[in-house]
């Protein structure tokens, strides 16, 4: 099977019930050569938000987002390759819209874990058609792949993680409305964790909802590059959040009420094909 048709009804149904769906071989070599281009294009010209996290320390570990403008593997991938498809069939949603691109770096010595956070309590967002697809270019174990908790896309939203390297609980907002974060590597044994070894060509489809964070990397020689991309379809509105600053969507939360349909140029169009289309 190519492209969306390797997404089942039993796909479908896994991802509404639990956040997660972890789908081998979904991409074929040439279009992980397109990404593995794109990332080191990408880490060669840094965009405005790239940034090392706990640089210094054991945990540390690279990112950047928002720059589908300025990578043309980036917009290449999302025209052409499967993936728009594939998220569009089992987020059940007639349009698809980029909420935003991000690449990770987590190289051999980074041997603290990614803390655990959930997206949403980051993002703009309203709504169930949300998704990312979380590629790895790298062959890894699931000791060092990224960890979840299925079903907790359904609630509670926690508050934002602060990315505390001595407090993994800290949150980011200064607010009660939402929920501090459980110290879930501290009580392991109470919780569903998740994770899988992959191999490349490998996809995890994940609602940004879901409970995750990445494991360490202490392998000598290993290394996690990771393309994370992040969309949502026709029932996703604007949500007010404590902190709408970050990712930086300049103007969206000027431009829209709580409950307006999420379209800005930010926002770019990849089913049906329009990137330039707001409507």
């Amino acid at each position: 099977m190519a492209g969306a048709d390797i997404i089942t009804d039993d796909i479908i149904r896994e991802y509404a019930e639990t956040g997660v769906a972890f789908i081998p071989q979904a991409l074929s070599k040439s279009w992980l050569k397109l990404i593995e281009l794109g990332f080191n294009r990408n880490m060669k010209n840094p965009g405005p938000y790239a940034k090392w996290h706990y640089e210094g320390h054991p945990g540390a570990f690279y990112d950047d987002f928002c720059n589908f403008w300025s990578i043309p593997e980036y917009r290449m991938l999302l025209k052409d390759s499967p993936i728009g498809d594939i998220m569009r069939k089992v987020l059940k949603t007639e349009n698809l819209w980029l909420y935003y691109d991000q690449i990770f770096l987590k190289e051999a010595g980074a041997g603290l874990p990614t803390p655990w956070h959930q997206d949403t309590s980051y993002w703009m967002t309203a709504g169930m058609q949300l998704g990312s697809m979380w590629i790895t270019l790298d062959e890894i174990s699931a000791e060092e792949s990224l960890e979840v908790i299925p079903g907790t896309h359904l609630g509670p939203m926690y508050n934002a993680s602060a990315f505390d390297i001595n407090d993994p609980t800290k949150g980011k907002y200064a607010t009660n409305e939402l929920p501090l974060l459980p110290n879930i590597n501290a009580e392991r044994e109470r919780w569903n964790i998740r994770s899988w070894p992959v191999k490349p060509g490998d996809v995890l489809l994940l609602h940004p909802g879901v409970l995750h964070g990445g494991a360490p990397i202490n392998r000598e020689g290993a290394q996690r590059r990771t393309m994370s991309v992040r969309f949502f379809g026709d029932d996703v509105t604007y949500a007010l959040r404590p902190d709408t600053s970050s990712p930086p969507f300049w103007g969206v939360a000027e431009s829209h009420a709580p409950g307006d349909k999420l379209r800005s140029p930010h926002f770019p169009q990849i089913r049906p094909w329009n990137p330039a289309s707001t409507v």
